[in-house]
């Protein structure tokens, strides 16, 4: 399906640009993960990238790195200006955003360093009302989601001993954040019912 020789899949698996495969005895089974993993490195191939590079990109996006981080791009020299608020640095809320590492300041203008937020912030109605809410949200939050983090990695204490990292933040935060947005829905719901 995938194009891509037998021998050169156990290659790509060998040099680490494939995960393993699903065992069931002898046999290996391979997904559709594993078929767009091979069609991203034959389009990689294709643009000149080495197996070496290839391997690298995805051993550090495995680990939880973004693609400007594997690349080591700062991640405000891409698209700042659609992230950049229209707000003073010296705003208390600027200033929070700042200091929880949702913003920086770039020639004198506060830019949010998170596309999604920049996303939600540029369709709100009241923009600066908007970045208010951001800033209290992450101000009142940040020592529950401290805790949290702490929690999540006791429980995980078992599983980290016998898997990579990478899948164990993956599960936590697969898990968590759907408990988290079961338990938001209620809470909306429960508030708009009540308010």
């Amino acid at each position: 399906m995938s194009g891509v020789s037998a021998r050169n899949i156990r290659a790509y698996r060998e040099r680490g640009l494939l995960d393993p495969p699903r065992r069931a005895g002898r046999s290996a089974y391979y997904g559709d993960a594993h078929l767009a993993q091979l069609q991203t490195i034959s389009q990689l191939l294709g643009k000149g990238f080495s197996s070496a590079h290839i391997a690298e990109f995805f051993g550090s996006l495995r680990a939880g790195q973004d693609l400007a981080d594997v690349l080591g791009i700062r991640r405000l020299a891409l698209g700042r200006a659609d992230r950049r608020l229209d707000i003073d640095p010296a705003d208390d809320d600027a200033r929070a955003l700042v200091d929880l590492g949702l913003a920086d300041v770039v020639d004198g203008a506060v830019v949010l360093t998170d596309p999604a937020l920049a996303r939600v912030v540029a369709k709100a109605s009241d923009q600066r009302l908007c970045v208010r809410v951001i800033a209290r949200l992450a101000q009142s939050t940040d020592a529950a989601v401290d805790r949290l983090a702490d929690v999540t990695v006791a429980a995980l204490t078992e599983y980290l001993a016998t898997q990579p990292a990478r899948d164990c933040r993956e599960l936590a935060q697969t898990v968590v954040s759907r408990r988290f947005a079961g338990s938001l829905q209620r809470a909306l719901h429960e508030q708009s019912v009540t308010g």
